[in-house]
């Protein structure tokens, strides 16, 4: 029987394995290494007291005592145990035991808190290398004293690696009011993309009846995910919509989207439905350097795809958020946009494919552009220095498989010679644009099925680039007169006045109208060159018209600090009045922001039915403090004295939580017409890994 006692004022190491005589106890990377007070050893049992440090398997513990047994290779600490793992996570607790041959660790009373300020309180935990699982255990993020929001689990698994952990059992409890309960819920602490349930979606329609959304997440990779959105509407029926969205390289990524919904035969009959399904698919991607091996030296490309394939605008109303498209209109448009370019030439493919929702399935008679090929030779010099040319030359094709299609090539060449007089203070351009097109067409009986039509136009300008600096501000100053005059032009093989109604609605010929038009654009700049007001004023003047005066345009805007004024007028001389106009007024601070704006317009229908656009609107926005913040705003229609749509919100944020709510009247387009909805919109985020809301529809 031997006893060794040591005891040192403050600090004594003491490592297992190098002394003692114990070498051999736990391999050299697995070394323990006690700092105390006092330290004692008897009969294989090691005792340490009073500001005890225990360095092992990448932790640093404090506590109250330790002790640990050669034999049993256990290592028990007790009282105020602080630990903090090599990759930030702290634990507290009362009682610690550790197997150090099966690394296996025993808590009671554990706070456990990793790098994101999540922390989870247990009464009992085991842990084995970097998995906890624990018993009866309460989460959140909030401040421990006084937290706003828990999660209260009756057992977990917590990956202290991958920050990650599954629940089951879990309720939230915003205070003490429990507003949330899964059976199972899984999420990342630390932000990170991960598979699991995301938090559902609630809320209340008039028609629809009460919605519920449920969102499955699925991390695939780290360059792919999988989101499933089923859901239920109980006065409609039931849908499910799929995301699937990827990085296929560091330049290129994409979205896929598929969706149905079916609606029940008697919500279909009651609201007058076309359809009783509403289903879809969307295609998103983006991509530069798309053949970039294959392309010459200094070439480079992109691809661009927006497409959308659906039977009708429900597919897209239904859905809870939408993917980047041309808007919720009742013909939708799919793009596929390719280029190549270097400094001299441009080559472009595009193809339009568009679906007019109007009309059902029989869509046979909607104009597809299937594609377009474009070849541009960009500005080149052509025998002299001063005269320049470039060229333009389109291929189409318009499709359909019921009406008159065309196949179109158009050739456009700008020549234009320029020269500058008066030390450069006046400059002189004379030009001349050849236009050439050839157009085949095809799928009906036609009396002339191609069409040759060419056309020249000569132009001329004058114009001054004048710049003065003044004491504080800088001016610049450029007038310009712009003479068109048209040339001669020929038609073959017949007029186009002769062409069947369906090929002249297919494009357009004709010599532009002689012209004049004055151009005046003046800016001022402050000594650090900040705009601070400038104004375009365009007039044209028609030699061969009754009203030789065309629209007058004038924009202006004036920047003064955070203020800005801007204004938008078009004055008709042939009806003495205004046309268009547009006025806003605008205050941005880092604190708040307002905009007041007026928008007024006349328009012509085909019918030359005149119909007016006159609304005002604001918006606003104020942020009280860093926590609380306000917005709002609404358009107004005078001329119906009716309000179009408002909408007035607020949000609270804290480290932990936000509150975002929000009231509005909103008009969206369905199958059946346009309806106007007024919502209600409340949703609280739980930091880190969530958020609950509601979506009330009236």
């Amino acid at each position: 029987m031997s006893k060794i006692s040591l005891s040192v004022h403050y600090i004594f190491v003491l490592i297992l394995g190098l002394t003692l005589g114990i070498d051999g106890l736990l391999g050299s990377s697995d070394k323990i290494e006690i700092k105390a007070k006092n330290i004692e050893s008897f009969e294989g049992v090691v005792t340490a007291k009073e500001s005890v440090v225990v360095r092992y398997d990448g932790m640093l513990i404090k506590a109250s005592s330790a002790r640990y047994n050669q034999d049993s290779k256990m290592l028990i600490l007790d009282g105020n145990i602080e630990t903090i793992g090599y990759k930030g996570t702290k634990e507290h607790s009362q009682h610690m035991e550790i197997n150090t041959e099966s690394k296996e660790i025993n808590f009671e009373e554990l706070f456990l808190v990793n790098q994101n300020d999540v922390w989870i309180m247990s009464d009992k935990v085991e842990k084995k290398d970097n998995e906890y699982t624990l018993n009866t255990s309460l989460l959140s993020s909030c401040d421990i004293s006084d937290p706003l929001w828990t999660m209260r689990f009756e057992n977990s698994v917590y990956n202290s690696d991958e920050n990650y952990i599954k629940v089951y059992n879990a309720k939230v409890y915003l205070w003490d009011v429990p507003i949330f309960y899964t059976p199972y819920l899984s999420f990342s602490t630390n932000k990170q993309r991960s598979s699991g349930l995301l938090f559902p979606l609630f809320g209340y329609n008039a028609t629809d009846g009460m919605l519920y959304e449920q969102p499955v997440f699925w991390a695939i990779s780290d360059s792919m995910d999988l989101e499933v959105n089923p859901q239920i509407r109980t006065s409609r029926s039931v849908g499910v919509y799929s995301t699937f969205r990827f990085v296929d390289s560091d330049h290129s990524h994409g979205t896929l989207r598929a969706g149905y919904f079916a609606d029940q035969q008697s919500y279909t009959d009651e609201y007058g439905l076309p359809n009783s399904s509403h289903y879809g698919l969307e295609f998103n991607y983006e991509s530069t350097n798309v053949f970039e091996k294959y392309l010459p030296k200094g070439f480079d490309d992109g691809l661009y795809v927006n497409t959308t394939y659906l039977n009708d605008i429900d597919y897209l109303s239904l859905q809870k958020t939408n993917l980047g498209h041309f808007g919720l209109s009742p013909i939708q448009e799919s793009r596929i946009n390719y280029f190549a370019q270097d400094n001299d030439y441009y080559l472009g493919l595009n193809a339009k494919y568009f679906i007019d929702t109007r009309v059902g399935v029989d869509d046979d008679k909607t104009l597809q552009v299937l594609p377009t090929i474009q070849m541009h030779k960009y500005l080149k010099r052509f025998l002299l220095d001063d005269l320049t040319y470039s060229v333009d030359f389109k291929i189409s094709n318009f499709d359909r498989k019921k009406g008159v299609t065309m196949q179109q090539a158009e050739l456009r060449i700008p020549l234009e010679y320029s020269a500058s007089f008066f030390d450069d203070f006046v400059d002189v351009s004379l030009g001349e644009e050849f236009y050439y097109s050839k157009s085949f067409f095809g799928n009906e009986e036609l009396i002339t099925d191609d069409f040759q039509y060419y056309n020249n136009v000569h132009h001329a300008k004058i114009s001054t680039d004048l710049t003065k600096k003044y004491n504080g501000f800088i001016h610049v100053m450029q007038p310009s007169l712009r003479y068109l005059k048209p040339g001669s032009e020929n038609k073959s093989p017949a007029a186009f006045a002769l062409l069947d109604e369906e090929q002249k609605a297919l494009f357009k010929v004709g010599l532009p109208e002689e012209e004049y038009s004055l151009s005046i654009g003046q800016y001022f700049y402050d000594e650090k060159m900040t705009l601070k007001f400038f104004q375009r004023l365009t007039q044209k003047y028609y030699i061969n018209r009754d009203f030789k005066m065309a629209d007058t345009i004038n924009e202006m805007q004036y920047n003064w600090d955070n203020y800005s004024l801007y204004n938008n007028l078009i004055y008709s001389h042939e009806f003495n009045n205004i046309r268009e106009a547009s006025s806003s007024f605008s205050l941005k601070h880092e604190y708040y922001s307002f905009n007041i704006g007026h928008t007024y317009k006349q328009l012509l229908t085909e019918d030359e039915t005149s119909i007016i656009i006159n609304d005002m609107n604001l918006d606003f926005s104020y942020a009280y403090n860093q926590q609380i913040s306000f917005s709002g705003g609404f358009t107004y229609n005078i001329e119906d004295s009716a309000s179009r749509q408002w909408k007035v919100g607020g949000s609270y944020y804290r480290d932990c939580w936000s509150l975002v709510a929000s009231i509005r009247e909103d008009i969206r387009p369905t199958s059946a017409g346009v309806l106007s909805e007024s919502t209600f919109y409340l949703q609280l985020n739980f930091t880190p890994f969530g958020s609950i809301g509601t979506d009330t529809l009236q």
